[in-house]
């Protein structure tokens, strides 16, 4: 089956006990938690409150992470600097100069179509998760997005959700004056929920050459395949151990994934889940899913569940883990997709 857009989607509901994941700032000896203002109804209105929150930008950057690493592992291109975790993204000739001889003397600001497939060829992170070239002017917008990871509105709404600094000490063996000072981490809990889409099709797709060409162009249907595995790997190793955000050696959080929604879609625009931020977030999600599918937005979809909170979820397939319903969504996209 043909289709202009093909998108797996995933959203889930994690419930995390004395994370410092997403630090913000000092003020005098405490380090505040990031927190970021939401809209609740309680008792009948609407309120503005602001809750503890881990930024879309942290959690891409770590699933990069994770890509650079399964790309390497799958023996795909990934530049040395994706490997050590420092996402520069090829910004002009001065970065590439200085830090990537992977595209050095392929890459020309008057030639944007041959600047984007050498850094494109050159690097699975920069095609998955987007660069800007900003002396050729070539943008490629990442294939990925994902969310804040917030409190779902459901444990707000019952005040499930907290934040505290916790008293630490530092400590030196002279105990000097002012070298033995107390100061504070915020550390938060709370029922939290975060969405991330991948948008598969743009895998390996170059849509410079195409705006300049008029004519289709991308490094193959193989490569997009490899490219795609890696990702969906990335997503795997990084939700399945929530490994993500700061703080971790000494305050390695408490957690447990509590319900997730997987989609796969093929159609005329990517099917993003519904957020968790209901007990019926996944029954929601299937609702939609039907309702496009009846309107011809969506041509074909399969929507894989893990629920250990017993929601509601209408007629899906369950599996007894997040790795699992990922797994078998991947699947689904690559029997109707990748095979077609």
């Amino acid at each position: 089956m043909k289709s202009e857009s093909v998108s797996l989607g995933v959203s889930f509901r994690v419930l995390v006990n004395q994370e410092s994941l997403n630090m913000a700032e000092s003020v005098g000896n405490v380090t505040r938690h990031r927190k970021a203002p939401i809209v609740v109804r309680i008792g009948g209105a609407y309120k503005l409150i602001y809750v503890p929150v881990v930024s879309g930008m942290s959690l891409a950057h770590h699933y990069q992470r994770h890509l650079a690493r399964a790309a390497h592992d799958m023996d795909l291109n990934v530049t040395r600097m994706s490997l050590l975790g420092y996402f520069m993204k090829f910004a002009d000739d001065k970065i590439i100069k200085s830090y990537y001889p992977e595209v050095a003397g392929k890459v020309d600001k008057k030639r944007p179509c041959e600047s984007e497939r050498a850094i494109v060829e050159a690097c699975t992170v920069a095609d998955v998760g987007g660069f800007l070239y900003t002396d050729g002017l070539v943008k490629r917008t990442s294939r990925f997005s994902f969310s804040y990871l917030v409190p779902a509105l459901d444990a707000v709404e019952q005040g499930a959700v907290g934040s505290t600094p916790q008293l630490h000490v530092r400590f030196t063996p002279g105990a000097g004056k002012g070298e033995q000072v107390p100061f504070y981490n915020d550390n938060s809990s709370a029922l939290y929920t975060a969405t991330f889409l991948l948008e598969v099709d743009g895998i390996s797709r170059l849509d410079v050459c195409h705006a300049l060409t008029g004519e289709p162009a991308s490094l193959g249907k193989e490569e997009q395949l490899k490219r795609f595995e890696a990702s969906v790997k990335a997503l795997i190793a990084m939700l399945g151990n929530l490994s993500f955000g700061a703080k971790r050696t000494r305050n390695l959080p408490h957690w447990r994934i509590q319900s997730a929604v997987v989609t796969g879609a093929l159609g005329v625009s990517p099917f993003v889940p519904s957020s968790g931020h209901s007990n019926k977030y996944i029954l929601e999600t299937l609702e939609r899913a039907e309702a496009q599918k009846k309107h011809d937005v969506i041509k074909d979809y399969t929507i894989a569940v893990y629920n250990a909170e017993d929601l509601e979820q209408g007629d899906v397939k369950t599996f007894n883990t997040l790795e699992e319903a990922v797994a078998a969504v991947a699947a689904w996209i690559k029997k109707n997709y990748f095979s077609q």
